[in-house]
């Protein structure tokens, strides 16, 4: 630890992991909505395959906004807009 810094308290640890864990989960969810837009734009000619990989981008956009909201939600984020009035 530099001179100055302050120790990191167990708890600031957890939430660190768990913003790792939610980021990792968002981007994941994007890397699925991308593929899948990737196999729609190579489909076209197959409209069951196409109506089944929009689904997926579908399921997955949602996944995403469930996330946000978790994200809008999390302790660290309604401590921080509770100081800087950020939404």
């Amino acid at each position: 630890m530099a001179a100055g810094e302050a120790p990191v308290s167990q708890a600031e640890e957890l939430s660190e992991e768990a913003w790792r864990v939610l980021i990792h989960d968002f981007r994941n969810l994007l890397a699925v909505i991308v593929n899948y837009s990737e196999l729609i734009a190579e489909e076209t000619e197959d409209a069951a395959a196409v109506k089944t990989d929009i689904h997926e981008v579908r399921v997955a956009a949602e996944r995403a906004i469930a996330l946000t909201d978790k994200l809008r939600r999390h302790p660290d984020r309604t401590a921080q807009t509770e100081t800087n009035g950020a939404p």
